[in-house]
């Protein structure tokens, strides 16, 4: 039996030990580039009036591990020894742990974002 290692990651080893930066580089524009095909799956969910739930809970997750886990991997990647296996792995957990906490609030937080639309529409309705 093969034992798992921290030190492997699925084939890549040697890319992400010689150029850590790429893992910095993907933890930005991967969710930015999977946000896009997720909008258009959600736009085609909404024409067909399926349920949004599952398309919301991935957009929110591409999200926050935009917004969050970029600013979590320029900071282990500044502090720790840039072992860029490490650091996919750390994004790896910040992804999932991200995606655990949309699957549990996704409700809430797309109520959130309806009455801020309200709000911020009624406060252009009376500024008219």
């Amino acid at each position: 039996m093969m034992e798992f290692s921290f030190n492997t990651f699925f084939g890549f080893e040697n890319d992400l030990t010689a150029h850590p930066e790429i893992v910095i580089f993907g933890a930005l524009f991967i969710p930015l580039l999977l946000m896009i095909p997720m909008a258009i799956l959600g736009w085609i969910f909404r024409k067909l009036k399926l349920n949004m739930y599952v398309i919301h809970t991935l957009l929110y997750t591409l999200m926050f591990t935009f917004l969050l886990g970029s600013v979590a991997m320029l900071i282990l990647f500044f502090i720790t020894d840039r072992n860029g296996i490490k650091l996919a792995y750390c994004w790896l957990t910040i992804l999932a742990g991200m995606f655990f906490f949309s699957v549990m609030n996704t409700n809430t937080i797309t109520k959130m974002f309806t009455d801020w639309s309200k709000i911020i529409k009624e406060k252009d309705d009376s500024q008219r």
